[in-house]
């Protein structure tokens, strides 16, 4: 092979050693702290990106007393319910706001008919620009 080459492919496979990395997915304790978890949750999965984290959940309660649960929640103390709507599957979509990471809650009737699943997302909002929102 010819010296320039060899260089070539050296650096080509350099510059892709230091590529970025992917972003760690945040932690759901800083993600969703004070998260309200439906009643009798059951974990079905956990994904996240950089500084974001959502936790998939099951609820064996029908989707209209989860969305009452969740309705009662983020309009308590502590919470303020931003939005409510309906995506065009039909599944709930709720934006609430604390003092804290806003949380984004999406509701779906299970295919059954036994139950609910629960998705909440949640991002780590940096201090400094948390104040500068307020």
């Amino acid at each position: 092979m010819i010296p320039t080459r060899i260089w070539a492919a050296t650096a080509l496979v350099a510059l892709v050693g230091c590529g970025d990395k992917p972003a760690k997915p945040a932690e759901i304790a800083d993600a969703l702290p004070n998260v309200p978890l439906p009643p009798s949750p059951t974990v079905v999965a956990r994904t996240g990106g950089a500084n974001t984290a959502m936790i998939t959940l099951r609820s064996p309660a029908k989707i209209t007393d989860v969305e009452a649960y969740y309705r009662s929640v983020l309009t308590g103390p502590g919470w303020r319910l931003v939005k409510r709507s309906t995506d065009r599957s039909g599944a709930i979509i709720m934006l609430a706001e604390q003092n804290g990471p806003p949380l984004w809650v999406r509701l779906r009737s299970l295919p059954d008919g036994r139950g609910t699943l629960v998705d909440l997302a949640g991002a780590v909002v940096d201090s400094a620009s948390a104040k500068r929102g307020s």
